[in-house]
């Protein structure tokens, strides 16, 4: 690709991204703060797609300390939304699970969402919603892999 595409495609993507990144997450936190934070769905959801999780793995994940995991999963705890167990195979691992009460928070919400979502994806055809999941995913992937080649 031409260096003056690549330039355009960048200034597009620019004037876009930060408007509809705002905006999703604007709308995501107002469909989602009835019950939870933004951050603290992001962190439900992955402790239901990774049972017996710690929090050293979700500060990985999220990309932040260990200190503030805690503080997440501390008030997802109060809410009754996760328990924490103790290993059976190392008694000093904490493993978090999501409780009964934490999985129909969850479902609700990522129903909320998907409704969302569904409202704006409805719009493209069905070679251009995937061709935009596969570009994330890619995009995604390309991240990841200097992410490893980094540590």
């Amino acid at each position: 690709m031409h260096e003056e595409k690549v330039k355009q495609l960048i200034q597009r993507y620019s004037d876009v991204y930060l408007h509809v990144l705002k905006k999703i997450d604007s709308i995501i936190a107002e469909k989602v703060n009835k019950e939870l934070t933004l951050d603290q769905y992001y962190i439900l959801r992955y402790i239901m797609l990774n049972p017996d999780c710690k929090s050293i793995e979700l500060a990985a994940v999220c990309h932040v300390n260990k200190s503030a995991i805690t503080s997440m999963t501390n008030r997802l705890h109060e809410k009754g939304y996760i328990k924490r167990e103790r290993s059976q195979s190392d008694r000093r691992s904490i493993l978090l699970n999501v409780t009964e009460k934490g999985t129909e928070v969850f479902h609700r919400v990522e129903r909320r969402i998907e409704d969302l979502v569904r409202s704006y994806i409805m719009y493209f055809d069905e070679d251009e919603a995937e061709m935009f999941v596969n570009t994330y995913e890619k995009l995604y992937r390309l991240m990841m892999a200097e992410e490893d080649q980094q540590t």
